[in-house]
């Protein structure tokens, strides 16, 4: 817009000064007009060059502002067809660049241009303060222009940083998700934890907690804290499970000061059957009540989510209980119909062999044998047909390590990047919590190899051991300072994939080393003890 601005104004008014009868001639001032134009074009090109660097981009604009006041003067001061031409960097000033500089610039400005025509285009002889207000229309438009200018650029930087804190928010929750999501069992007792490291992400506090009320009948996840000293934990949650009755009735977010501890933000997590615990952060003594409102939201969305996936998970380990038993109860039914009828077949038919095989013939004895081999056989056939039906892998259904291709392969299809996949071992008797973590750090790392590392080829290698699982991902992408991103990743969103692929990795007992430069790819070596995990939960 600015640009277009620039051409219409400077052609509008080399347009009148062409018109003007008066002053040099009509060649002259085409020379002049052709030589605005260059100039016009080039400052363009400098500003766009010069955005990210004001000090020099101020230079740049002062330096046209002075073009523009040489210009003013010698075609006619006030009278100069190319007056209203310095909203110009007047408008850049005030878009771009600070506050102060834009009024400086424009008193200065005005300054300038009524101290030079008062001293040097003064024929009538008029006083600085009628030269002034001659031409106050000018200088009040100019006033105006500067401040509505300056009002949309701070809309516009206050709208600029409310998408950016959204835009992060979004990535902190989706990072959090993906966490949960593919967490075991045992991990998910540590879900107070990985909510309360979001909630200090998402609300810039440096203290948070989520307190779990008591469950009958079955554990609750444990109480959690970030920011806090160890010594102080028992005291926080001794304090919060002295209120416990007033938390369960509570539905709105609640402001609570505690003992020895400062003021708090409270919200209370339920699920659609009963009352779970309290999401909280410690406040500052000097946050506003837009801050509040703020953290207010914050906490509300999480306190939802936490909710969702406690439920979720509830309700999970609810429907897997029930299919473990309905299939017990299927195979019992399979084993009772058909074997278990033939194996008693075969037991009542050794038994009837047992008493009479001495008053049987030799042919009537290997008649008896024969029959009760050929039900052996057929009980065998029947109990591999059953043992059959329950193995995808043996079955022909899908597999764990088959749908790791199939998903492979359509990523690899769908970007034009080639992905190569090694396999040794075999995963049948590996538990569900590693499958899950496995699948999540594969299409986590070939991703991130893919969108952020612009690989053309991704080489993934498991190694599937009885004791052992070892995934190494190498791409050839265009890698990165693996110590900027570990430090952005305390207060921005970057690096909040790699650290859900380290604590999905650790959470199974695992060691995640990842290794990277600029211009020279990345490496992502996992090594996971098979066992740890149900070790710590026996």
């Amino acid at each position: 817009m600015i640009s277009f601005y620039r051409i219409f104004s400077l052609s509008l008014t080399s347009l009148m000064y062409l018109m003007d009868h008066t002053g040099p001639s009509v060649s002259y001032k085409s020379l002049l007009i052709m030589a605005l134009f260059l100039f016009a074009q080039v400052f363009t090109i400098v500003y766009r060059r010069l955005r990210k660097w004001p000090r020099y981009l101020m230079l740049a604009v002062s330096i046209e502002m002075a073009g523009i006041i040489a210009l003013m003067l010698f075609t006619g001061g006030y009278d100069s067809s190319f007056k209203m031409y310095v909203l110009n960097p007047v408008l850049i000033a005030a878009g771009s660049l600070s506050f102060y500089f834009g009024w400086t610039l424009l008193l200065s400005y005005i300054a300038i241009v009524a101290v030079s025509c008062y001293l040097f285009l003064n024929s009538a002889g008029r006083t600085f303060s009628e030269v002034v207000l001659e031409n106050g229309n000018l200088f009040l438009a100019l006033v105006l222009t500067v401040i509505i200018m300056q009002m949309v650029n701070r809309i516009k930087r206050q709208r600029e940083a409310a998408n950016a804190r959204t835009n992060e928010t979004m990535e902190h929750i989706k990072s959090l998700y993906h966490i949960v999501e593919t967490s075991s069992q045992h991990d998910f007792m540590n879900i107070g934890q990985v909510i309360t490291d979001y909630v200090v992400k998402l609300t810039k506090l440096d203290k948070a907690l989520f307190w779990f009320a008591k469950k009958s009948g079955e554990p609750a996840p444990q109480s959690r804290q970030t920011g806090w000293q160890h010594e102080e934990e028992r005291f926080i949650f001794g304090e919060l499970e002295k209120h416990e009755h007033e938390w369960r009735l509570q539905r709105e977010p609640v402001f609570k000061s505690l003992p020895g501890l400062g003021d708090f933000l409270l919200m209370p997590v339920r699920m659609s059957t009963r009352f779970v615990g309290m999401i909280g952060v410690k406040l500052e003594a000097t946050e506003g009540l837009e801050g509040r409102r703020w953290y207010i939201q914050q906490l509300m969305f999480l306190s939802e989510l936490s909710a969702i996936i406690l439920e979720r998970h509830e309700l999970g380990v609810i429907e897997n209980r029930l299919i473990i038993t309905n299939e017990q109860n299927r195979i019992a039914d399979e084993m009772h119909d058909s074997v278990s009828q033939s194996l008693f077949g075969i037991v009542y038919a050794t038994h009837s062999l047992k008493q009479t095989w001495r008053k049987m013939s030799e042919p009537e004895l290997e008649e008896q044998i024969e029959l009760i081999h050929d039900s052996a056989t057929k009980v065998a056939k029947e109990l591999r047909i059953t043992i059959y039906s329950l193995s995808s892998k043996k079955s022909g259904g899908p597999t764990w390590l088959g749908m790791v291709r199939s998903h492979l392969k359509s990523l690899s299809r769908l970007n034009d990047v080639e992905i190569e996949l090694k396999i040794t071992g075999d995963d049948f008797s590996l538990p569900y919590p590693y499958h899950k973590a496995l699948f999540r750090i594969i299409s986590e790392a070939t991703g991130n190899a893919i969108r952020h590392g612009a690989a053309s080829r991704v080489d993934v290698e498991l190694s599937l051991k009885p004791k052992w699982i070892r995934l190494s991902i190498i791409d050839d992408g265009v890698g990165f300072d693996t110590d900027l991103l570990w430090t952005e990743s305390e207060d921005n969103t970057g690096g909040l994939g790699m650290k859900n692929m380290q604590y999905l990795a650790q959470s199974l007992g695992g060691d995640f080393q990842l290794s990277s430069s600029e211009h020279s790819g990345t490496r992502i070596l996992i090594t996971i003890p098979v066992g740890v995990t149900e070790l710590k939960n026996a």
